[in-house]
């Protein structure tokens, strides 16, 4: 091998150990990213149908449905500013309420 081939391998296999640093690095990170858990079926929480000046829709409270739904529910609109639709429904905060959710169907 002439010095130059010995000067490319070197600096190739320099590239090739910090690629691998860098995927190993990269793996370590994605394995500590917590696992966001799927959207619980909001269809099963406790709606009541309301009737409102645009028609009808449905209501439900903090103190009718499990902690975790309710919860889940309410982060999802405060992420999307309090209006968010999903799966054929339309959900807001009752009133600017965060302890009361309605929504409408689609």
């Amino acid at each position: 091998m002439t010095e130059k081939e010995d000067v490319a391998l070197e600096v190739l296999l320099d590239f090739l150990d910090a690629v691998e640093a860098g995927i190993a690095s990269a793996r370590h990170r994605i394995g500590n990213v917590k696992q966001v858990s799927p959207l619980p079926d909001f269809d099963l929480m406790f709606w009541e149908t309301k009737q409102g000046t645009k028609g009808t829709y449905q209501q439900t409270n903090k103190d009718n449905n499990k902690v975790e739904s309710f919860s889940r529910l309410a982060a999802e609109l405060k992420d999307h500013n309090g209006f968010w639709q999903y799966k054929g429904c339309r959900y807001w905060f009752h009133q600017n309420n965060e302890n009361v959710i309605d929504r409408r169907k689609i």
